[in-house]
């Protein structure tokens, strides 16, 4: 309860997915449309309109975050939890230790929304009277900004309309405009924990390395909070300011995860186990080393942060191992079955669980 990044409640359950949701999210989205009712230039009723694209974040959100665990599934991983948070949507997806599949898991989210974005502009386009352009401009307006209920948008003709509009092209036209900003934001902003800098980070990976590839995308997060920051200064917007401290906070993080015991950590020993092989190579050369035992040092506090990533991957270590102690128990059965009634005797799925799980014992030795 000490932990602020724990402060969630379960909605539900779909696909083998817990969705959360944090208990932040509905303050802040009520504050949202708080904001856009009261703002000086709002129109009468502008907070129907609020709701409704705040509404219609959310399940783009959503659909975005399956959208990874789908995509890690597919590449062999798992994915069990999506926690939707005031900054957006986290997937919590465990996929193999590789370029290819960290690519395809992060590149899942923004897939979905091209999907979204496709559909509803083709919608707009084919589907009333007349054909509309769906809204491109990421800082295009969705609220109504009178009491006819006057909004902007084009037609493929290139004629800008501002006009009353029916509801259903309202609503497509939202649609499409809260999926391309999402897609765009993820995408083009190149840090942790967004998309676009996991999807760096993979591209990098095959040419420099695991460590160098995911320096050099820490070090793109903080070229992007200060983009950020730039922004949020000149709209005088406090949310982008949050985004900023979210991703820098992710880079830092993701940094020290990767000096003190990510893969090729500092120096190529892994320090985050305490007695490293740096240590025995010393006693092995000087046994006195071993008499004499290193001061101890200073405890140092962990954040909230630091705190829950642990707690996370304990949970995982310990998912991890039920998973392994149930495949095996199955693998028992199973070719204890094939020891006497032949292979011809399993069925398609036994078939498909045999091949998945002997290719992830393979690759991990």
């Amino acid at each position: 309860m000490r932990d602020p990044l724990n402060w969630s409640f379960p909605i539900g359950r779909l696909f083998g997915i817990t969705i959360r949701i944090h208990l932040l999210f509905p303050i802040v989205a009520i504050g949202i449309v708080m904001w856009a009712s009261f703002h000086k230039a709002a129109a009468p009723g502008v907070w129907f309109d609020a709701t409704m694209v705040v509404a219609l974040l959310f399940v783009t959100v959503l659909l975005h975050e399956f959208g990874h665990c789908f995509a890690g599934r597919a590449v062999g991983g798992e994915a069990n939890e999506i926690l939707m948070w005031p900054l957006g949507g986290l997937a919590y997806v465990d996929v193999p230790h590789s370029a290819r599949a960290n690519f395809i898991t992060a590149a899942g989210g923004p897939f979905v929304n091209l999907v979204i974005c496709i559909g509803a502009a083709l919608a707009l386009a084919f589907c009333f009277d007349r054909s509309w352009q769906p809204p491109w401009d990421p800082f295009w307006h969705p609220f109504y900004v009178n009491t006819p209920g006057w909004i902007e948008l084009t037609t493929w003709d290139g004629i800008a309309e501002f006009a009353p509009l029916p509801l259903p092209v309202v609503m497509l036209a939202r649609l499409f405009y809260v999926s391309w900003f999402t897609f765009l934001l993820n995408v083009l902003l190149i840090g942790f924990p967004l998309d676009g800098g996991r999807m760096f980070q993979c591209i990098l990976w095959p040419y420099v390395g695991y460590r160098r590839a995911t320096l050099y995308a820490v070090f793109g997060g903080f070229c992007a909070v200060a983009v950020v920051l730039v922004f949020s200064i000149v709209v005088n917007d406090v949310l982008p300011m949050f985004l900023a401290w979210f991703i820098f906070n992710s880079c830092q993080q993701e940094w020290v995860r990767l000096e003190t015991g990510g893969e090729d950590s500092l120096f190529g020993y892994d320090f985050s186990q305490g007695y490293t092989s740096l240590e025995r190579d010393l006693e092995e050369a000087d046994p006195s080393v071993a008499a004499s035992p290193p001061p101890r040092p200073r405890e140092k506090k962990l954040s909230f942060w630091q705190r829950w990533l642990q707690r996370r991957a304990e949970k995982k270590r310990q998912r991890e191992a039920e998973q392994q102690e149930a495949e095996e128990r199955r693998m028992d059965e199973l070719l204890d079955k094939i020891q006497r009634q032949g292979k011809h005797a399993l069925t398609d799925e036994e078939q498909r669980f045999l091949k998945r799980v002997s290719e992830r014992y393979k690759n991990r030795h």
